[in-house]
């Protein structure tokens, strides 16, 4: 396993997350603030968001074994 790949993709995984959990805090607060009647504008980003972290963390893993 290339070793600096997964570091990217480690690092691709970990921004991802964290844009769609300031997506998904963005979206709770138009929908408390009636901005917005629909709740998706969180719960979408929320369950993209968590898809990346467990890939985040899986790819963590991967690292932390190949340097073993």
């Amino acid at each position: 396993m290339n070793l600096k790949r997964e570091e990217l993709k480690k690092k691709v995984f970990l921004i991802a997350y964290l844009i769609f959990f300031v997506l998904t805090i963005i979206g709770a607060i138009l929908c408390v603030t009636h901005k917005v009647d629909n709740a998706g504008y969180a719960g979408i980003p929320m369950l993209i968001g968590l898809v990346f972290s467990m890939l985040y963390r899986n790819s963590k893993k991967a690292i932390e074994e190949n340097k073993k």
